[in-house]
């Protein structure tokens, strides 16, 4: 790979430009279709039904100034907004976004890429709690402290549904995973699969997990003290992390950008949206979960069917596919 093809890949696809152009996108697309969903209008004065009011809300946050709190631990507090989205788009070298680059595999061919997705997004919270920790702020520290609980009690059925479909191929290799895929072995992975999106909105903090961020508890979580560009940035390495997990569900469970007609990223792209819109009814429908309320739901019956879907694709793989 020679040194235009890696800064074309930085800069461009999969890298800085495409990961603006997919946060400016499922911001404008949470909030449309969310807004129908719930009867209400939505963004629709400036630009084509709204589609420019992003934009200028985006560039508004940029504009304001980001203050530091007097007592807040300087360094930490401004050093984790650059590290977060870094650490976030990272993952992005070893999903296999389109047959174009590197002949279908991802920028980082490895035979450990779902493992690196998941250590990767592991890192993740961590540098969230930091946030709140750095803030000197208590509703900031709650925040962080319970990104750090939701994460130690998702993170385990997350692993273990994600391990359904390496399991059923026998490879951690996510182009080897996805091209082995079928309607056969879609269909003896959806349980799997469902398990994924569930524990991945525990991952990522969405409704009805969005429980770090509490409004009406904890004024707003980790983000509270954080204002201007570092905000900015933090929301951007949320959107970056929400893309990489759906990318990876649809990889590890629909065929990637496998499509029936042909294979492209618009197969792909086209998945990762149908999967937005199902978390969005998803968020639309439900209210949030209190704290023990998401640590029992969590432990007493997510972590198990995950391991029973365990049994369920070692069975599938022996009896049924024979292989």
């Amino acid at each position: 790979m020679g040194f235009g093809e890696i800064l074309f890949h930085i800069i461009v696809f999969p890298g800085l430009l495409f990961l603006l152009a997919w946060t400016f996108f499922a911001f404008y697309f949470f909030r449309k279709a969310l807004a129908y969903m719930h009867r209400r209008v939505g963004p629709h004065y400036n630009g084509p039904a709204g589609s420019m009011q992003t934009v200028y809300d985006i560039f508004k946050l940029l504009s304001k100034e980001s203050i530091t709190p007097r007592t807040a631990d300087t360094y930490l507090f401004n050093i984790i907004p650059i590290l977060t989205p870094v650490i976030a788009s990272l993952p992005v070298i070893l999903i296999p976004w389109t047959p174009w680059i590197n002949n279908g595999h991802g920028i980082v061919d490895t035979d450990y890429g779902l493992l690196g997705i998941v250590v990767l997004i592991g890192v993740e919270p961590f540098l969230l709690f930091l946030t709140g920790f750095g803030s000197d702020n208590k509703y900031s520290f709650l925040g962080g402290m319970r990104v750090l609980v939701q994460m130690l009690s998702m993170e385990a059925a997350f692993f273990l549904s994600a391990l359904a479909p390496a399991l059923l191929f026998g490879t951690m290799n996510l182009y080897n995973i996805q091209s082995s895929n079928s309607l056969a072995t879609t269909l003896i992975l959806l349980p799997g699969a469902a398990l994924f999106v569930v524990a991945m909105l525990g991952i990522l903090q969405q409704p009805p997990f969005n429980i770090p961020e509490a409004e009406q508890e904890i004024v707003y979580g980790f983000y509270t003290e954080y204002s201007g560009t570092n905000y900015v940035l933090l929301k951007f390495a949320e959107f970056v992390e929400f893309l990489v997990v759906s990318a990876t569900a649809v990889v590890l469970f629909f065929g990637g950008y496998h499509g029936v007609f042909m294979d492209s990223f618009l197969c792909l792209f086209l998945k990762i949206s149908l999967l937005l819109f199902v978390i969005l009814i998803v968020r639309a429908a439900n209210p949030r979960l209190r704290l023990d309320q998401m640590l029992k739901f969590s432990w007493s019956w997510l972590t198990p069917a995950a391991m029973l879907n365990l049994v369920w694709i070692a069975f599938a793989k022996i009896y049924l596919l024979g292989m």
